[in-house]
């Protein structure tokens, strides 16, 4: 009896594949170790002048390199243009492939897609291209990762399509996001502190940060599970500013003790979860939940910076 059941396992195993693709479902992850890929946003740095840039980009590199990090980093190629910094700012994206990690495209300017006719938000790409494809040239690489703005990927559908099918044909893969979060409010927040002098609010925004993205990931675990049957392998937005470079390393320790490996974005994607229908949404969403959309399923809300920390940013921001 026990040599029929094994037998029946691989048959069994096959069946549930079957159904889970039948419903337009993931099949259940191969493996139980969880993934995420890092990718990091607003490159050569979201904020700051020159050194400022200098230091995030070697501190975010060295905490890389001590946790085994494979990074894709995506490019706003206006930063480059400061007066008399244009080499300056192109060697710390040069500093990236020489540290082993990848170049995507972020468009030119940072665009608001929805303040601009898809027209615009097509050149703004193209112009985003330029540098960034001469330095993957260089290595013998190709650009092949694109990160829409603010993860909005079209305010209607026609929009959604239309871009969808230009950056297809430029030879693009859209990189998703599956671990969304507020991390950039944080940043500010934190950036201002250290601007300030004000090293004790700099060290609680830190510490509630860490303490903030665990409880993301335990959001996006449990919604990946519930909506996909399983874990997705993760893909994670970060941006390249200071709380990043001076905390990753706190960032990494927190992912590892939750059963973290670090794994590339082309691996990431080979889980079949990102083959599934998105929905067009006005706002920016991680990919789950763009996934439970596209299925009629409800949103729900992930979690949110604490209300200390919002109302120090606006305050910062009046």
């Amino acid at each position: 009896m026990k040599k029929l059941f094994t037998n029946l396992l691989p048959a069994l195993a096959l069946a549930a594949l079957a159904c889970a693709c039948a419903y337009g479902q993931a099949p259940p992850n191969p493996r139980a170790a969880r993934e995420v890929a890092v990718t990091v946003d607003d490159l050569p740095a979201q904020w700051g002048d020159l050194a400022v840039m200098r230091e995030i980009t070697k501190k975010l590199l060295d905490s890389f390199r001590r946790h085994g990090v494979p990074a894709v980093g995506f490019v706003n190629e206006g930063k480059l243009y400061a007066r008399g910094e244009v080499d300056e700012r192109t060697e710390l994206l040069r500093a990236w492939l020489d540290a082993g990690h990848e170049l995507g495209n972020h468009t030119f300017s940072h665009i608001l897609i929805d303040r601009h006719p898809l027209a615009a938000y097509r050149e703004d790409v193209i112009r985003g291209e330029t540098v960034t494809r001469m330095l993957l040239a260089e290595r013998g690489r190709k650009l092949r990762y694109f990160r829409h703005t603010q993860l909005r990927t079209g305010p209607t559908e026609e929009y959604k399509r239309g871009l969808a099918e230009f950056l297809a044909a430029r030879g693009y893969t859209v990189a998703p996001v599956t671990v969304d979060n507020q991390e950039w409010v944080f940043a500010h927040v934190y950036a201002r502190a250290k601007q300030q002098g004000d090293e004790e609010t700099a060290r609680r925004v830190s510490a509630e940060y860490v303490r903030y993205m665990e409880e993301i990931f335990d959001f996006f675990e449990k919604l990946s599970a519930d909506s996909l049957g399983y874990e997705v392998k993760q893909t994670l937005l970060l941006h390249a500013n200071e709380i990043n470079a001076d905390h990753f390393d706190a960032l990494a320790a927190m992912l590892k003790r939750r059963g973290y490996a670090f794994v590339t974005l082309e691996r990431a994607l080979t889980d079949p979860a990102y083959a599934l229908p998105d929905a067009q949404a006005d706002m920016g969403l991680s990919w789950l939940h763009r996934w439970m959309l596209a299925k009629g399923q409800p949103m729900r809300p992930e979690p949110r910076e604490p209300a200390w920390i919002a109302e120090m940013f606006r305050r910062s921001r009046r």
